[in-house]
C-alpha cells in the first residue's frame, strides 16, 4: 500500500511494518513496527506531522514521524480493517472493514 508525499513514500506490508522511503535515492528512511498483523492502509495526515494505519488487527493507528512512534492506538472494527481516507476538508478520518462498516472518526 504505497502513499506518495514530495519525496516520501510510505509502504505498509503484510510482514506488520510501515516502512518511510526516500524516493530520491531508494532508500528506506525507517521502520514503524507495532500492528499484529498485514497493514492494509496509509495516509499522511495533511499537516505533514503524522501517518495513519488501518491493518487486519482490526485497528487505526496514529504515528509521529518526527519521533518515529505510535501516538494513539483504536480498535477500530470487529473485523480486518482494510481501507482508510480522509475527507478533504474537515478532520474527519474514515475507515472501512471486511466487517461490512464504514466509520468516521472525528480527529482531536
Amino acid at each position: 500500500t504505497p502513499i506518495r508525499s514530495g519525496p516520501y513514500l510510505v509502504s505498509g506490508a503484510r510482514d506488520k511494518t510501515i516502512r518511510m522511503w526516500d524516493v530520491t535515492n531508494g532508500l528506506c528512511l525507517f521502520i514503524l513496527t507495532g500492528h499484529d498483523n498485514w497493514v492494509r492502509g496509509l495516509l499522511f495526515h495533511p499537516g505533514g506531522k503524522y501517518i495513519l494505519s488501518c491493518s487486519d488487527d482490526k485497528t487505526l493507528r496514529v504515528w509521529d514521524i518526527k519521533n518515529k512512534r505510535n501516538t494513539k492506538t483504536i480498535d477500530a472494527h470487529t473485523h480486518f480493517c482494510t481501507s482508510l481516507d480522509m475527507h478533504r476538508t474537515k478532520p474527519y478520518v474514515i475507515t472501512g472493514s471486511v466487517d461490512t462498516s464504514v466509520k468516521v472518526w472525528e480527529c482531536r
